[in-house]
């Protein structure tokens, strides 16, 4: 599976289910309601992965302000910001589950989604998406950071403060960038086109 996104290229190997969530249908319906949501949430083993991807390099000729300042004076906003969007996506994945359950052929299924390997397909995808965030262990938060130049104290305040800000929710919460992002098995990211 290969999406890109902030001008980046992701490509995820074939033992990943990945849904682009800011671009799925449900999503689009409950952004209305005034939820935020990732940009990926994605299914690896029995993890859960939430993806947030910020790209911080001027990606275009007219931008003269690096679009990191913004960050740089506020980082605890930031980190609020990003919070939110993985405790709206996480209450967006229960309002799926909520929806799909209310489908008798879905609760008929639902024992065979447990055993099928996860896959693409909407149902089998949200019904282990929700089982995983049950347990908060089996959850991971990824926020991809793209920057001009290595901000090593920037990136350890932010993992920081947003492990902190999304203890009990998540197992896992990391910073990625590109150079060194080996933690995330299957996953391959380039420059966009």
């Amino acid at each position: 599976m290969e999406f890109i996104e902030s001008g980046l290229h992701f490509r995820f190997d074939g033992e990943w289910a990945v849904k682009k969530y800011d671009a799925h249908r449900f999503y689009q319906g409950l952004s209305g309601s005034g939820l935020k949501g990732v940009d990926f949430l994605g299914i690896r083993g029995e993890e859960l992965f939430l993806f947030e991807i910020k790209n911080f390099r001027r990606r275009r000729e007219w931008q003269a302000e690096n679009p990191l300042e913004a960050i740089l004076a506020r980082p605890e906003e930031f980190v609020e910001t990003v919070a939110y969007k993985v405790e709206d996506t996480l209450l967006a994945v229960d309002a799926i589950w909520q929806y799909y359950n209310r489908k008798w052929l879905f609760r008929r299924l639902l024992p065979a989604f447990r055993l099928l390997p996860v896959t693409g397909n909407d149902w089998r995808f949200w019904a282990r998406a929700y089982r995983l965030m049950q347990n908060p262990e089996q959850v991971s938060v990824v926020l991809w950071i793209e920057t001009e130049r290595p901000r090593p104290a920037l990136v350890q305040e932010i993992e920081t403060k947003l492990r902190r800000r999304l203890k009990g929710r998540a197992s896992s919460v990391r910073l990625a960038l590109r150079p060194d992002h080996a933690f995330i098995e299957g996953l391959e990211v380039a420059s966009g086109t």
